[in-house]
């Protein structure tokens, strides 16, 4: 009897051990500093570590522009720590999940604190993957991206956003990408507090995404893709229970080259309120009460190499315009009240082991408008604002 239940007890043990075996976590992260100087105020969060435009000129009683001020920051929030597990397979599918969270928070008040950015598990084999939980929205490309090292990646001309989502994805030369997706902490800009992600909730029509990708990323890769997302604008506070369903449209193109010891990569993206992804646009009614988007272009290009193994370089270029309201406009709801903007940012670092230094200059303009009866922004007497930023990065890798 004792000899049963050792044996029984053995091969649990043993079975337990196996199963164990099947799973493997690997941690890595960083840990950096972040050093900012500024010449204007801006539109930010995190207190000025990650800006989108510069402020517009506001005149105190001597003519004075109130923000045309200097500042100084320095920031640890960026350090991140992310575990990457893999399991066992699930019919017939390689089993493999990510937690990555940094102390960015969830919101300007929450700077410091631990915050979620990507949790997800995928299901995968040789030809398709499917993957479920938070991850970069599909309109970040993770191959053709902006190499700043500011961690605004490029916003407002790249679109910057993370969300729930289920995600289809094929594997080869040509790779497609379907995803259902809903808003979590980046979310539709709605001029009412609280409400911008219940947007899309309460359409109960989730966010569609699909993209087309060809090419490897040593030689050439390129890709086209499109969004439709549909928002019900009517919080129900003002007693009305009719949806007020609208849906917007956009579309993006992108590529990347490489040209001998050079990398080339270009982005754009046009459609209607892209305001969850950090983009220009708003909404705004219709005389019959129809909803109705600013239609906003977004591009950006970048060069970037090497100059020997430890020092890199880069040049950033970005452009965005709104395109206003059009002769259907009655109202406006909500807008960033910027006509347009560009930045042109250069980089160098200097890399030795798991340690890296970086220097990156940023000039970023706005220039402001006010939106006339035919929907278009007027700019006239309005001047364009800009901000200098010269930033100093250390991150230590693990």
């Amino acid at each position: 009897m004792a000899l049963c239940v050792g044996l029984v007890q053995f091969n649990t043990v043993q079975a337990q051990e196996e199963q164990e075996k099947d799973f493997t976590v690997k941690w890595n992260g960083y840990v950096k500093g972040d050093y900012q100087l500024d010449t204007r105020r801006l539109k930010d969060t995190r207190e000025g570590q990650f800006y989108e435009y510069p402020l517009p000129e506001v005149l105190d009683a001597n003519g004075n522009d109130i923000n045309e001020e200097f500042s100084f920051n320095s920031f640890a929030i960026e350090t991140r720590l992310k575990a990457s597990v893999t399991g066992p397979e699930f019919l017939g599918f390689q089993t493999a999940a990510v937690i990555e969270a940094h102390f960015f928070g969830a919101n300007g008040g929450d700077i410091n604190s631990l915050g979620l950015r990507h949790a997800f598990f995928t299901l995968s084999n040789d030809k398709v993957e499917w993957l479920f939980g938070q991850y970069w929205h599909p309109t970040f490309v993770t191959n053709v991206s902006p190499g700043t090292h500011a961690f605004n990646a490029g916003v407002p001309y790249q679109p910057f956003n993370r969300s729930p989502q289920i995600r289809f994805s094929t594997k080869g030369d040509v790779r497609f990408t379907a995803a259902m997706l809903t808003e979590r902490d980046f979310t539709t800009a709605s001029g009412r507090t609280d409400f911008g992600g219940a947007g899309v909730k309460f359409s109960g029509v989730p966010t569609f995404h699909v993209q087309l990708q060809a090419g490897d990323d040593d030689n050439i890769v390129g890709g086209i893709g499109a969004t439709a997302k549909t928002i019900d604008f009517n919080d129900r506070t003002g007693g009305s229970a009719e949806n007020d369903n609208h849906t917007s449209l956009s579309f993006m193109a992108y590529g990347k080259a490489q040209l001998g010891e050079v990398t080339w990569k270009l982005y754009g993206q046009y459609g209607g309120n892209t305001t969850e992804q950090l983009a220009l646009g708003g909404y705004a009614r219709e005389a019959n009460g129809d909803l109705l988007d600013s239609e906003v272009l977004s591009a950006w290009t970048e060069f970037s190499g090497k100059f020997d193994d430890n020092w890199g370089w880069g040049l950033f270029a970005g452009y965005t315009q709104d395109g206003g309201f059009g002769n259907d406009y009655d109202s406006v709801i909500v807008s960033s009240e910027v006509e347009n903007s560009y930045r042109i940012s250069p980089r160098v670092d200097y890399t030795v082991g798991k340690v890296r230094f970086g220097l990156e200059l940023d000039y970023t303009t706005a220039q402001y408008g006010n939106i006339d009866s035919n929907g278009d922004f007027n700019t006239t007497g309005i001047d364009e604002v800009g901000n200098f930023r010269t930033a100093f990065s250390a991150t230590f890798f693990f």
